[in-house]
Parts: C-alpha cells; sequence; structure tokens
C-alpha cells in the first residue's frame, strides 16, 4: 500500500483527483486504533513513516474530493497524534518523520477553511521550535548522540522550506534552518 500511497502523492501533484480517491477510499478502510487513528501497520511498522503518506493523502482526497465532509475526522487524527509524539521518548528521525508529515499535510488541506489549517499550522511550528531547541547545533540538525544523518536532517530543512514556501513559516525568520 505505501507504494500506491506514493503514487497518490505523485498524482496530487499533477492533479489526478480520480486516483486519490480510489487510493483515499482504501484509506477510509483502513481499520482504527482505539483512539481513533487509522491503524497504519499495514503501511509501514513505523508510524510516522507511514502517516507521512497516509495524511497527505487522506487531506487531498478531503479537499478535493469530498468537499471537506470529513475535515473534522482529519484535525481529531492530527491532533491525536500530535498527542501520541509528545508522550513518547523523542528522537531526530521520528521528529524528522513528525515536521514531514504536518506539512504535507498542511500542504493539502484548505486554507479558507482557516481554523483547520491554522490549528494544524500552529502544531507544526510548536513542534519545530522544540526541535531546533533540541537537536540544532552549530549550524546542524544533530541527534542526542552526537551524529549527523544526512537523509534525517535534509527531511527536516525540507519541510522548513516548504513551510517557508507555502507562508506557514517567515522565510526570514527560518531561513538558517532550510
Amino acid at each position: 500500500m505505501k507504494e500506491q500511497l506514493k503514487a497518490a502523492l505523485q498524482n496530487i501533484a499533477e492533479g489526478d483527483t480520480a486516483s486519490i480517491a480510489m487510493t483515499a477510499e482504501q484509506l477510509k478502510q483502513l481499520p482504527r486504533t482505539a483512539e481513533g487513528l487509522f491503524d497504519t501497520s499495514t503501511v509501514d511498522s513505523d508510524f510516522y513513516e507511514a502517516a507521512r503518506w497516509v495524511y497527505p493523502v487522506y487531506a487531498a482526497y478531503e479537499t478535493e474530493c469530498n468537499k471537506k465532509e470529513d475535515y473534522p475526522d482529519l484535525l481529531n487524527q492530527m491532533r491525536l497524534i500530535d498527542r501520541k509524539y509528545g508522550e513518547e521518548p523523542g528522537d531526530l528521525p521520528r521528529t524528522a518523520r513528525f515536521l514531514d508529515l504536518f506539512i504535507h499535510t498542511i500542504d493539502n488541506v484548505s486554507p479558507q477553511l482557516y481554523e483547520y489549517y491554522r490549528e494544524m499550522a500552529d502544531i507544526f511550528k510548536a513542534r519545530l521550535k522544540e526541535a531546533i531547541q533540541t537537536y540544532y547545533h552549530n549550524g546542524r540538525f544533530v541527534c542526542k548522540d552526537g551524529s549527523v544523518q544526512e537523509e534525517i536532517e535534509g527531511m527536516i530543512r525540507s519541510a522548513v522550506k516548504r513551510a517557508c514556501e507555502n507562508y506557514v513559516l517567515l522565510g526570514e525568520k527560518y531561513q538558517e534552518y532550510q
């Protein structure tokens, strides 16, 4: 299913709503956890890795195909993900996946429904600030053991850059983190 989600994200970029709808209907059939999150274990064993693919597609479907009817469910799931993130012990790879998940989901939410868009943007900003305070040292995003993982650092920098390009963040304020 992960490959299908990756293809759906590519189709989103190309404006192919038919394939988005097909994939999203399969997503909506996923079982839910006790909290109400999609059970993404069939996509990837790492929840945040799976969520990076699931939730942007779900948001695009709700925006483009479903007339934003399930935005309350989407926002509730994003709140639950944020709570889950805050309750677990932190590490840089998980943080990178969380930020990537949120910015790509925000990209697919209509800013016209301001309260939904804004709440997700606020969560993204708050978690990015935490990540900068915790992991940013001497111009690099560094793991707690002092190592630098290029792919993970690139994921964070890409999320920051995308957030600046889409005016979720002020580019001047976050330029050094891009």
